[in-house]
């Protein structure tokens, strides 16, 4: 899915036009996983992205993306994919 970020769980401000993302509870470990890098893939697409926040309603697994990121892969209006995803 993609959500508007802001101030995230980092600490840091992002913008709608960032490529970044947010991790869920599992995955953001409290903080250490912070300014890494994920590859994420749906199809032929593909982008890198920021880990800059928590997701508190994400699935272990999932990702929320910023609008920017999100439509590298899909439309906006596609609203939830399934895409494969990677720390770099």
């Amino acid at each position: 899915t993609w959500y508007e970020p802001g101030w995230g769980a980092c600490g840091a401000y992002s913008a709608a036009t960032d490529y970044v993302v947010a991790l869920s509870v599992d995955q953001f470990a409290g903080g250490a996983n912070c300014y890494e890098h994920i590859g994420v893939w749906y199809g032929e697409n593909f982008v890198d992205v920021t880990i800059v926040d928590e997701c508190e309603g994400c699935d272990e697994y999932d990702l929320d993306l910023s609008p920017s990121a999100f439509e590298q892969l899909a439309s906006l209006d596609t609203g939830e994919i399934s895409a494969g995803w990677y720390y770099e």
